[in-house]
């Protein structure tokens, strides 16, 4: 992914995460939206 996907990434899960327009009520999805967001910014290793 490159460095521009993974700033607008961050931006747009800040602006969801903020926001108060909701999927669904309470913290869950707010944190589900953010271990996605990680994940797909996480470095994938190249295994031997």
């Amino acid at each position: 992914m490159s460095d521009f996907a993974k700033g607008m990434l961050v931006v747009l899960m800040l602006i969801y995460i903020v926001s108060p327009v909701d999927l669904a009520p309470g913290p869950v999805d707010d944190l589900i939206i953010a271990l996605a967001g990680c994940s797909a910014m996480r470095k994938k290793v190249a295994e031997p």
